[in-house]
Order: structure tokens, then sequence, then C-alpha cells
């Protein structure tokens, strides 16, 4: 989940990503915050030496793998702390420079060394959601959380594959957009990316890791993706177990090599129906959190009540997070003045509460600041269900965990995936340097203040998709085949 906690002007301040595949800026202005005593620099790109000198800065700053909560702009003001003249905490790397300078028949990248050095350290320390971004992967993750495409219309999450005892490191796809290139080039949920590229210019997910992958698959309109994905082969009695599972290590796969061309598209992160099977029921999947979704939410949820919906389903299978903000948003459409969102807690075990609030003006405070109060519980009191699996994570297992504590409806599916840490997304072009750091920075507690960081939420209805369902896209996937909808239908809505 990302964080974002009531930046005084939200919209002029960086942003970071989901996981997403494709995006395209809007705004990308920086903070007017700089290292002590200096006016801002122009950004430089990393050389080694800058490297390791940012390097020691992450380490100061350490005081989103698949799923994120992350923030819109700066909320500590580190510069005070990273202008401090620390002993070299590498004296190693420096040596390493230095021979090889002198040594090497081989000229050296300064910039490819660098981003290297800036990765590697920031994978070492054992924080599985940081990221060092690049200024063009940094470009990316701020205009993908503005709802802006450019790509080929997948989400996916990490995960391995195993084939002929081999295991691969693998983006798995866990949904294709509606209409999207993906969908007409025939990309399927669960199918696993292992490669990037064709023939001798494929690139394994293993050699270029998650973000490494993500970059190669984004690209230009009009341009084309190749890639490669091994799909499940049905079994013997022609069933295909259809589970995403982070090691599908018993199961065989076909290799298969696919081709999308990229363009432009609107993130859907609502989408919304009339059930097929009860027209007093209305169904709202939210895909992700991102600046776009409150208002998506808020016209589709008009919309189905304009249409003579009493009851609704929220979907949240899939959604693997987004932004704090955004989440925020959504929930004051249930919730009352005062009510809690979340307790957050730094490393020190310092707490903050965060709640729905309310200026004297009738501005809702909390969330983007964009609502008043009379958006407040304008969508309270209605039955109401939340759909939810393994692959509901950090901002949606917040929006998941406050519908159950404060006791606005009930939550039907599976485990979800359990992660209850917020990160942070520094721009270093406050430092004259180019690119972004995110880091884990805070845990968070739901309203019950009971934490579900690597244990997930235990839904009042446990209920397992069907192989029948499984087999469809889940964006395409009919009412009626929908076991667990229709067990949230049965057993909840209605007044039944």
């Amino acid at each position: 989940m990302n964080e974002n906690i009531h930046p005084e002007d939200p919209d002029t301040l960086p942003q970071t990503s989901s996981e997403h595949i494709e995006s395209a800026p809007r705004k990308t202005e920086e903070p007017g915050t700089y290292v002590t005593g200096q006016g801002p620099k122009p950004p430089r790109k990393i050389s080694l030496a800058a490297a390791v000198g940012a390097m020691i800065t992450a380490v100061i700053l350490a005081v989103l793998v698949t799923f994120s909560l992350t923030t819109l702009y700066l909320r500590d003001q580190p510069d005070a702390v990273v202008s401090q003249n620390d002993k070299q905490a590498f004296p190693e790397l420096e040596v390493l420079d230095k021979l090889f300078r002198s040594l090497t028949v081989r000229d050296l990248d300064d910039d490819a060394i660098g981003t290297a050095l800036l990765k590697a350290y920031v994978s070492a320390t054992g924080d599985r959601y940081a990221e060092y971004y690049t200024d063009e992967e940094y470009a990316a993750q701020v205009a993908q959380q503005n709802g802006e495409m450019c790509g080929i219309g997948i989400t996916v999450v990490n995960g391995t594959v195993t084939v002929d005892g081999i295991s691969h490191q693998g983006l798995i796809v866990s949904s294709v957009y509606p209409d999207s290139p993906a969908l007409e080039a025939g990309v399927k949920p669960n199918d696993v990316i292992i490669s990037i590229g064709t023939g001798e210019d494929a690139v394994s997910v293993d050699e270029l890791g998650y973000d490494g992958a993500l970059s190669r698959l984004r690209g230009e309109e009009g341009t084309e993706a190749v890639f490669t994905v091994r799909r499940k082969v049905p079994t013997s009695d022609g069933n295909m177990s259809g589970d995403m599972s982070h090691d599908m290590s018993n199961d065989r796969y076909d290799a298969i090599e696919i081709t999308a061309t990229r363009r432009k598209l609107t993130t859907q992160s609502v989408l919304y129906h009339v059930c097929e099977t009860d027209s007093s029921i209305g169904i709202v999947r939210i895909t992700g959190f991102d600046n776009t979704t409150a208002a998506q939410f808020e016209t589709a949820m008009d919309s189905l009540l304009q249409a003579g919906c009493a009851s609704f389903v929220i979907d949240l299978r899939n959604n693997g997070g987004g932004l704090l903000s955004s989440v925020e948003d959504v929930l004051t459409f249930f919730l009352e003045p005062g009510d809690v969102m979340l307790y957050t807690r730094n490393k020190a075990g310092e707490k903050e509460e965060l709640r729905v609030t309310v200026s004297e003006e009738g501005k809702v405070t909390s969330g983007s600041g964009k609502y008043t109060a009379e958006d407040v519980g304008k969508y309270r009191g209605h039955d109401l269900c939340v759909l939810v699996n393994g692959y509901t994570a950090s901002a949606a297992e917040l929006f998941t965990a406050n519908i159950r504590d404060h006791g606005l409806g009930k939550v039907i599916g599976t485990q979800t995936y359990g992660k209850g840490t917020m990160q942070t997304t520094y721009s270093l072009s406050r430092y004259g340097l180019t690119g972004a750091l995110k880091l884990t920075t805070r845990y968070y507690d739901p309203p019950s203040g009971e934490n579900y960081d690597g244990a997930g939420i235990t839904p009042d209805l446990v209920i397992e998709l069907s192989e029948e369902a499984m087999s469809y896209n889940i964006n395409l996937l009919p009412d009626d085949k929908d076991n667990q909808l229709q067990a949230a239908i049965s057993r909840y809505l209605g007044n039944r």
C-alpha cells in the first residue's frame, strides 16, 4: 500500500506506482525542498562516485514486491540528515572502483554501473517492497497513479514456475484489461511471463527483475511488445486448476510467444454492472486504487442506484492495492465523521491515527481533500458484501478491514494476501541526482487494531472459486458462473 497522509497540495507533489504494467506522465513537479542550505539543482546522471554517495543516503533514509500503498508526497523531511558528512560506509567499493579505473582494459559505463549499484543496494536491504527507480522508471510510476497508460493492458504479480525441475522467476498475469492489446493477442489470466523479447534478444524475467521486466513491457504507442509466457497444460481430465500460486511447481506448461501492439489506454480501475441474476444487486469491481478510482467509484454507485439497485457487491479480487489517499476517499463514502480508517506506526513505534475528518467549512480534509461533508457516508446503509482472494492486498485489504470492522458488510472468498506496511518514495532530484527511492517507512493497522501483515484477512464466508469459474478471465466471468458472487447473494444480500 502506498502512503499518502494528507499532503497540503496533492496536485503538485510527486506520485508513485502500483503494480499495473503501463502508464504515461501527467504531473511530475517536485516539492520545493532541497538539501539544507542549498538552492535547487539541475538533476544529473548518477556516476559511480555519485552512486556510492546515493547509497549512503539510502542507508540514512532507511531509518511496493507486487502490492503497494505509497505516498504522494515527502511525508518526512530528511534533508538535514542527508546533508550530514558521514564516514564512507563502503570503503571496499571505493577501492574496487580505483582498481578498475587503473587496471581494466575495458571502458567503464559510469551510468550503468551507478544504476546497477543502487538497485543492488536496495535489493540487499531485505526490504522486499523497496526499489530504486531511474528517471524513466520513476516517470512511469508517477504516471501510472494518474490513470493514464500506454501499454498492453495487464496486471501482474511476482511468482515462479517450475519447468522440467528448473524454477523460473516470472510475472503471473492476474488480470487482463477488457478491450486491451493483451486481450486481443490472447493473453490469459495465470499465464506466466518468463522472458521479454524474441530470439537472441529475449531476456528472462530472472535477469531483468520485476521492475526491469515491467519496463520492457512498456513502450511507445504503436510499438510491439514481444514476450513468452508459460501456460498451464490441461490435465488428462480436461481441467485446469487455475490456481495463481506463487510457486506453481507441480504442473506442466506450454511455452507461447505473444506479440501485442502497445496503445494508449484509459485506466479502468472501476468496472460495474447490474447483476445478471438479480437486478436489485449492483456489482462494482475495483482493480486498484489510483487517482481516478474514487471518481469512477462514485459514478458506478450513482449509476447503479439510478438503475434500481439496493444491494451491492464490491469485488476486490486480484486488487493489489494502490494509494492511501484513494482508498481513504472511497471509504469516505461509507464511513462517518470521526471514524478511524487506520493507525500507522513508524520504526520507533510512534503511532498516528487517521480518521474521516471534515473542516468547519464542510470540506473533507482526509484523503485527497477533494470531497465535501455531503459525500461522507453517501452510500452507507445498503446491504453490502466484499469479495476477496489471495491477491487482495494492501489498500484493498484496508478497505475490506474497514467494511468488516465498522460492521458495514460481509466478506466472502478466500484468505487475503496479508500486507500491512506502507512505502514512501523520495525523489532524488532534491539532492541534485536522478531517479527516486521507494522504501518501507511505516506499518499500518486496520480500525480493529489487529494487524494482518503476513497473515491476511479471513473472510466471514470462506469459499474457493470453482474450477468452472477459474476457466474465465475474471473481468469476463459471467455472474451465474461466479460461485463466490452467488454465495454472497444467497447468504447475505437482499434481506434473505
